[in-house]
C-alpha cells in the first residue's frame, strides 16, 4: 500500500506570499504623506494610503470578472432567445 500523496495548495501560498510583501512594504513606509483624491487633500499615513490602493485592487480584481460573466450570459440569452 502505498501513502496518499497531499495536493500543495498553490493558490493558497501564493495569497499568502502576497499578504506578507504588501505587509512588509507597507511596515517600512510609514511617513505621513499628501493624498489628492479628486477634489479632497488629505494627510495621511503611507501604510493606509497602500492598503486602500491594495483593497480597491483587490475589489476591482474580484467584481470585475463577475461583471464580465454576467454581460456574457446576458448576451448569450439574448442570441437564444
Amino acid at each position: 500500500m502505498t501513502p496518499e500523496k497531499k495536493q500543495t495548495n498553490w493558490r493558497g501560498w501564493g495569497i499568502g506570499v502576497l499578504i506578507a510583501l504588501v505587509l512588509i512594504v507597507c511596515l517600512q513606509n510609514s511617513q505621513q504623506v499628501r493624498v489628492d483624491v479628486l477634489f479632497v487633500t488629505l494627510n495621511a499615513p503611507l501604510i493606509v494610503t497602500l492598503l486602500a490602493a491594495v483593497a480597491i485592487g483587490a475589489l476591482i480584481g474580484y467584481v470585475a470578472p463577475l461583471v464580465l460573466r454576467h454581460r456574457r450570459g446576458e448576451r448569450a440569452q439574448g442570441k437564444t432567445g
